[in-house]
């Protein structure tokens, strides 16, 4: 875990791109990303990890650039599912999170080289009583620190930058076990969504 905490923070962008690694390469970094996501189903940690956001009164997902693919994954499925879903990105934490209170969930994503916006808002929200769910890339992880309520997988390097493709999967596989939990206060709200999509004429 620490050798592969390490190799991560040392090996940034600008550093990556004077690599000549193969594209084979970046194919068995997914694959054994991948294997983490599965790991991640099979001890239960994403169940773990959907039994707040189902409780929550409001769910505020939040993220830093380089993690936004998965945290946006999650809300364009999440709001679906419930209401009261909200998307904050770095520049309106402060704004955007005064509102949030004992009774929320952060669901917070962030990965090494750790964003400073991200991590510090999910330290203050925790210091006010709202839960943590965190998608992160290990133990050593400062998100770890604030909740048992976690997923870790591996974010592996795909030419220059950090694949999206690990995220994008944990966040789908929460919504799954979201609705799971959810049960017909999903089907309402997806019955609901759907009259509206036919109403305004939304799809060809």
């Amino acid at each position: 875990e620490v050798r592969a905490s390490l190799s991560q923070e040392l090996l940034r962008p600008s550093q990556r791109i004077r690599r000549k690694d193969s594209i084979e390469t970046s194919v068995h970094a997914l694959e054994h990303a991948m294997a983490s996501v599965g790991a991640a189903l099979e001890t239960g940690s994403i169940d773990r990890a959907a039994r707040p956001i189902v409780r929550a009164r409001r769910v505020w997902i939040i993220t830093g650039e380089t993690s936004r693919a998965g945290a946006m994954a999650l809300y364009g499925r999440l709001s679906i599912l419930r209401p009261d879903v909200q998307f904050v990105d770095d520049q309106q934490l402060g704004t955007r999170l005064a509102s949030a209170r004992r009774g929320d969930v952060a669901v917070v994503f962030d990965f090494a080289r750790y964003r400073r916006a991200t991590v510090t808002a999910a330290q203050a929200l925790a210091g006010q009583g709202v839960a943590i769910v965190a998608v992160t890339d290990g133990p050593f992880s400062p998100l770890a620190a604030l909740t048992q309520d976690r997923v870790e997988i591996t974010v592996p390097a795909v030419g220059p930058f950090d694949s999206s493709v690990p995220a994008v999967a944990i966040a789908e596989l929460l919504v799954a076990a979201i609705a799971k939990g959810l049960r017909g206060k999903a089907r309402e709200r997806i019955d609901r969504t759907e009259a509206m999509w036919q109403a305004t004429d939304t799809f060809l």
